[in-house]
């Protein structure tokens, strides 16, 4: 059985907007919209809310029946990773449930803008294709590649960040680079446990246009402005 886990980071202690998983955006708040995507993707699925706060529990209790378990405050820092995370929701959804699952996916709430497809396709790199992860990505516009970028040394001189043994003169002579945008993370409980990390393994990149991750309070009202126009 190709059992889904979806999980859904929500900590509370966000520095950037207080409390950013439940504000509005639209028409409902960002954590509210992301539960509502997974309930829309028809796998076999649970869908788990990671986190410390009981206020966000009850804030999508009409829609989900949630382990009722939060996160411990030892995974609530705000230096704690994504993989660490992933692995206690795995474990406590493995006990509450008593299930083994195929496939775990990470939706993170500060993307909105993120489509059904997309996450769907990194599901099928792991249940359909044998991938041990896939990723969403877009595609880095080149005068922002890494190779151009700069950066200060410990003497105040200016140098390039990447060192490069001759210098970069055209967009053309640089190769495409991607960035993640947290549209969708799948991963295989294997991968994830053993080798903690979304990638140094068969990892699919899943290419989308190109969404925002929310940081700022201009960033939400920008992407309120999408959702209610696409409304």
């Amino acid at each position: 059985m190709n059992k889904i886990l979806f999980v859904i980071p929500a900590r509370s202690g966000s520095k950037g907007i207080k409390d950013k998983n439940i504000q509005n955006c639209g028409k409902d708040t960002l954590l509210r919209q992301s539960v509502k995507k997974c309930l829309n993707i028809k796998f076999d699925a649970d869908i788990y809310v990671s986190t410390d706060s009981n206020k966000y529990l009850e804030h999508i209790k009409d829609l989900i029946d949630n382990p009722p378990f939060l996160r411990p405050k030892y995974l609530s820092d705000d230096l704690v990773s994504d993989i660490e995370v992933l692995i206690h929701a795995l474990h406590t959804c493995e006990n509450f449930y008593k299930r083994d699952y195929k496939c775990v996916v990470m939706i993170q709430p500060t993307c909105p803008l993120r489509k059904k497809q997309d996450v769907v396709k990194t599901i099928e790199a792991i249940i359909n294709d044998n991938y041990d992860s896939a990723v969403t990505c877009q595609k880095i516009d080149k005068k922002y590649h890494p190779f151009k970028s700069l950066y200060l040394d410990n003497k105040g001189y200016l140098g390039h960040f990447i060192k490069q043994e001759s210098e970069i003169i055209a967009r053309q002579q640089l190769d495409t680079t991607y960035i993640r945008n947290g549209a969708s993370y799948s991963i295989t409980p294997k991968q994830l446990c053993l080798g903690k990390s979304f990638f140094n393994c068969r990892s699919k990149l899943v290419l989308t246009e190109s969404v925002l991750s929310i940081d700022s309070y201009e960033e939400l009202k920008y992407c309120e402005q999408i959702l209610l126009k696409e409304n």
